[in-house]
């Protein structure tokens, strides 16, 4: 197999996992990935990927990717290192990952520049594998215990940094309800808590302790409102709560 059909190949199985929910709307999620892939391999020498990539857009598209997917440059940033692993690569650091807009482009185009820094002694070769963003997010994660609970019934845990929430049986959460929007909403680990964020497009469709929210950090105890079904996020103590809402189902 040729490098290109490789990273390829690489680039489709990525986006069809958890990678697929984070570009949502018209701009397809293989574009930017295929493309991406594309040229972390032809960026390459010696082996060795570049470890900056500016990614430019038409204004719109960098508006609603960015709006939707606010560490959307992490997460592709964290898609480049697992390009590399599997596809045989040495970062000799974390790469960076530039989201810009350019008025020159159109609608759905995308131009990808990747860099190479020059070696000097402020470099490090280690690297924060992929699946491992890793051991030390999913002990955070484990360590905070948290859980959402469903219309008063479904216990859920939150084990991921990231979870989706919407309509379509592609969400981690489904909700089959016509009000709910197919990608309503989304909870993400960040600096070490988890956050809420509205991706319904309308106002008033997600609620946070009866308030509207576009985005806001999550407290145990918070009622979280998505069109007319209430979810509430609580932290520790799964056992327990898993046991008092079997005890409630049987009563």
């Amino acid at each position: 197999m040729k490098p290109v059909s490789k990273f390829e190949s690489l680039a489709q199985q990525l986006v069809e996992g958890s990678f697929n929910r984070l570009l949502g709307g018209e701009m397809g999620k293989l574009e930017i990935a295929a493309r991406l892939a594309r040229v972390v391999e032809d960026a390459q020498a010696g082996g060795e990927a570049a470890v900056v990539y500016k990614i430019r857009l038409s204004a719109i598209d960098w508006a609603d990717v960015t709006a939707q997917n606010p560490d959307l440059a992490e997460w592709l940033a964290d898609y480049v290192v697992a390009l590399a692993r599997q596809g045989g690569l040495t970062l000799v650091e974390r790469p960076q990952v530039i989201l810009l807009a350019d008025p020159a482009l159109g609608r759905y185009q995308v131009q990808i520049e990747a860099q190479q820094r020059p070696r000097d002694a402020g470099y490090t070769t280690a690297v924060r594998p992929f699946p491992a963003v890793a051991a030390e997010m999913m002990a955070a994660i484990t360590a905070v215990d948290a859980y959402l609970i469903v219309a008063g019934r479904r216990h859920i845990p939150l084990n991921q940094p990231l979870t989706s929430i919407g309509r379509r049986v592609d969400n981690d959460i489904v909700l089959d309800a016509p009000v709910i929007s197919r990608y309503h909403a989304q909870i993400r680990w960040r600096y070490g808590r988890f956050v809420l964020y509205d991706l319904s497009g309308r106002a008033g469709r997600t609620l946070l302790n009866g308030r509207p929210v576009k985005e806001s950090v999550l407290q145990s105890g918070d009622v979280i409102t998505l069109s007319n079904i209430p979810l509430i996020y609580g932290e520790g103590q799964t056992a327990q709560r898993v046991q008092q809402l079997s005890g409630r189902d049987d009563g």
